[in-house]
Order: C-alpha cells, then structure tokens, then sequence
C-alpha cells in the first residue's frame, strides 16, 4: 500500500481537455424530473441514520440502515470505484429533496434518490476522479479531478455543467505547472468553494454566489497537498501536505496558512477525528504506525500514538469515548490487514484491538460510526460484509453479507458537515 501512497506523489499527465459542451453530452438521464416523485421503497424513518456504502468493484452503492443493522438494498451504475459522496443539505426532511451525490474515480457524478432508491442522473465530467462537495444551499457541485486537471461546477439539481476551472498554478518551486485537484469542500460562512490543488500546493476560494464562480483568493500552502478536516469552530481547516509531512493550518476567514502541525509521516486526517471535548485533534500517518495526536488551540503535536500498523482512516464522534482506526495501507509482513483498533483518548493509547478475520478474512477499513456514535461500522473489503462494533465495549454486535467490495463508508448525518 505504501508503494500506491508513493505513486500517488508522482504527477501523472493529464491527457487532454475536456470541455462544457463534451461533459454536457455525456449526462444520461435515468428518471425525469418530471416524472412524479417515486414512491419510497425503504422503511429508513430518518434518511440521517442511513449509511451509504460504496462497492468498488461493481460501481455501485449499498444502503445500510444503521438502526437495525439491515442493508436495504443497492443502487447500481454510478461508475467503477465509487469514492466520495456528500448529501443534500435538507436530508433531516424526508420529504423533500432526499438526494445523495457520487463521484467515482471513473469520473462519473452520479444523482441518487434515497428515498425510492433510484439512480436519477449521472454525468461524466472527467476520467480521473476524486472529490466532490455540496454548497450551503445545495444549488451546486464542485467536482474535482486528477484527469483532466480541473475542477468543474454542476447544477445540483440537473447535473448540467456550469463552469470549468482548469487547474494551473505555481508550485512551491515557483514552476507554472497543472495540477490534480484532491479536496474540494464547501467554506462555511463564506459562499464559496475551496480547492485544493494537490501538485501545486495551493488552494482557490471560488465564489458561488456570482455566476461566473470566480476565483477569488488564491492561498500557498505546502507540498503535495491532499486531504483536510475542519476544527470545531469550522474556522480552520487542517490541510495534508503530504510533502512536507505536517498539516498546515488554514484561516479560511482571513483566507491564509497560519500554522503548522507537523505529524509522524504523511498526514492523512480524513473522514475526521476531532475531539471538541479534550481539544485535540487526531490523525493517520499512512507510512507509519503512528496516529498523531494535536492540540487544536495551541496546535502543536501531543503525542505520536503508536498503532499496529500504516492505517489511513481514523474517526470520531462526540458522544464516544474512543478515536477509532484502520491499519488498511500497512504492507509489512505482520499479517495484520484485518486489524482494527481503539484509541483512548485520554491516556493517547491504543485501549483495544479486533482482528476482523475471525469473522471476516482479508481487509478492513474506514471505520463510521452511527448517528448516535453507540456503534462503529467497519467495510470488509475482501470478504464482501459490514462488521458493527459497540463502540465503547469493542464487543461485535451486527454482520451484514451481501455486499462487494465495500470500502469507504457515509452517513447521512453528513449532511451538515461543510
């Protein structure tokens, strides 16, 4: 896995451009607009419960309801190796608008109804793809992709294209270069979109509330950028410079970098661990058997907490006393591919460790946890299944078969994350 991380440094070319009118051809419609509202085939009282789960292989997405550990069904066709997925701001109302938006590394954007089940819109606006995110007022998307090197704005409602930013900058080097696009995240408060431009280590401010969605404040940061979380008061946003193996601490109200956390290997601090409570912060280091752990007020490192093995993904939630890992990208030979863990945060070390493969052979990744943060969903990458853990105790409560290839994992509740 580390191998991938290391490519995954590397800029690749971006083959050729492809513009409005192109993107706009490849849009299938799957049901009208028009069409009256398909009747609800789910019994999910409340949408913000109900877990997205993306199938790589198949291009697909399984929908869990996570109050009785049931899976519900599957929605096909939204290309191969689903990666990210935001939700309609209004998911809390069941009645209206109960939409969830994909963006598969095959470069589909695709347009979901939870509610009946059904694949209402896709459309391909590259071949590389990687980020996706939703304004405040669920008008629009920003797509952002690796092939071509630009980030395009859809119409949330129809998918139509809008506008294409190609990405090209100058790098911490001082080159005019491309760049992949590996974050795209809305900006609380602000009415705009924010950008980061992995190769050449800055990020855009893009106003959507002009149509033209200009760029409106272009921000250095570091060396090859790539995820990022927001602390508490949505104020700062912890960058992954995976160059410079720290996360640089963003003002996205004065719009500069004004800090640095440096951490125990490249940085990888997605879905998001952040402890309100305590006032730390906690995050992966895909190279490294370490999480590091950072106070978010003085915003210097607290602890390298040794974990048992490279991971990626580790996850909070408020009403949990635990941080919560994965050790997915470890290539050692420890045999550990199946391991997760449990971080007490109070003493920064790890309190528990599973090894899946009792109950599931191969990989498992990206802990989530429920809505009431009693429990913790886990992908079984290989053995096609969901383990569900209590999430204090560690104790297995729920298997859920049925699945393909499951890997990342997104709660509805995620509606109201920016």
């Amino acid at each position: 896995m580390s191998e991938q991380l290391a490519a995954s440094t590397v800029r690749p070319p971006s083959f050729r451009e492809l513009g409005l009118e192109e993107i706009a051809d490849s849009l299938e419609v799957h049901r009208e607009e028009t069409d009256p509202p398909a009747t609800p085939q789910y019994d999910c009282p409340d949408l913000r419960d109900l877990l997205l789960v993306a199938e790589r292989q198949p291009g697909s997405v399984s929908l869990i309801d996570t109050t009785r550990h049931e899976r519900l069904g599957r929605i096909e066709n939204v290309g191969r190796a689903p990666h990210s997925i935001v939700f309609h701001r209004s998911l809390a109302d069941t009645d209206s608008e109960a939409s969830a938006y994909v963006q598969s590394r095959q470069g589909w954007v695709s347009k979901l109804d939870l509610s009946s089940g059904d694949l209402v819109r896709r459309v391909r606006a590259g071949t590389s793809g990687r980020a996706i995110a939703i304004s405040a007022d669920s008008n629009y998307l920003l797509a952002g992709y690796y092939n071509p090197n630009h980030a395009v704005v859809l119409d949330a409602e129809t998918l139509e294209p809008l506008h294409r930013l190609p990405a090209h900058a100058v790098d911490p080097d001082g080159q005019s270069i491309a760049s992949r696009i590996c974050t795209v995240r809305d900006v609380p408060g602000e009415r705009c979109f924010l950008v980061v431009l992995k190769d050449a280590g800055r990020v855009w401010f893009v106003d959507y509330d002009d149509p033209s969605f200009p760029i409106v404040d272009e921000v250095p940061v570091g060396r090859t950028l790539h995820d990022g979380v927001y602390g508490p008061d949505e104020r700062y946003c912890y960058l992954a410079s995976q160059g410079d193996e720290c996360l640089y601490v963003l003002d996205v109200r004065e719009r500069a970098v004004v800090d640095r956390v440096p951490t125990a290997g490249p940085p990888h601090p997605t879905p998001g661990a952040i402890d309100e409570y305590r006032g730390l912060g906690f995050t992966g280091t895909v190279m490294s058997d370490a999480i590091t752990a950072w106070d978010l007020k003085a915003r210097d490192p607290v602890a390298d907490i040794e974990v048992p093995g490279h991971g990626m993904f580790c996850n909070s939630h408020p009403d949990s006393d635990y941080v919560w890992g994965d050790v997915i990208f470890d290539d050692t030979d420890r045999d550990n591919e199946g391991v997760i863990y449990a971080i007490d945060p109070d003493d920064l070390v790890v309190s528990t460790v599973i090894d899946t493969t009792e109950w599931a052979p191969g990989r498992s990744l990206h802990p989530e946890f429920t809505r009431d943060g009693g429990h913790v969903y886990v992908s079984c990458w290989d053995a096609g299944k969901l383990l569900v853990f209590d999430s204090s105790t560690g104790a297995l409560t729920a298997e859920i078969d049925g699945l393909e290839t499951p890997t990342g994992t997104f709660l509805g509740d995620r509606a109201t994350e920016p």
